[in-house]
């Protein structure tokens, strides 16, 4: 436990606090949202619809790498019906950079530019 006794904080600290963090927190949802798209799956041509039991070609080529959103600071989504199927179990067959835990890999691969981006906001 951290005691401040005696310390005393400008008026309008709580306020700069909350709105620098705010401007971290979209600078860093924008930069993951540029970024996304070529780590997530795109579908191919056709699939194999089990019900109809046969191939079919699929209606939302390419939709689930344009599909993120960011509902509210912090929290970024895929709205496609099989984004958490794809994001636990895809291959990687459309593309190098594509496959499963693609938010996992983005920041591996662009934590240092997200990083040194948000330095310069200061």
């Amino acid at each position: 436990m951290l005691n401040f006794k005696g310390l005393v904080f400008a008026p309008d600290f709580g306020s700069k606090v909350k709105k620098n963090f705010a401007e971290a927190q979209d600078y860093i949802d924008g930069q993951c949202l540029k970024y996304l798209p070529d780590y997530t799956p795109i579908s191919m041509d056709k699939g194999y619809n089990r019900r109809l039991k046969k191939v079919i070609p699929f209606t939302g080529k390419g939709k689930m790498s344009k599909a993120h959103k960011v509902p509210q600071p912090g929290l970024i989504i895929n709205t496609e019906p099989k984004a958490r199927h794809e994001y636990y179990t895809n291959k990687g067959y459309s593309g190098p950079n594509r496959g499963k835990y693609w938010f996992e890999r983005m920041k591996a691969d662009h934590k240092d530019d997200i990083l040194k981006g948000l330095n310069k906001l200061k």
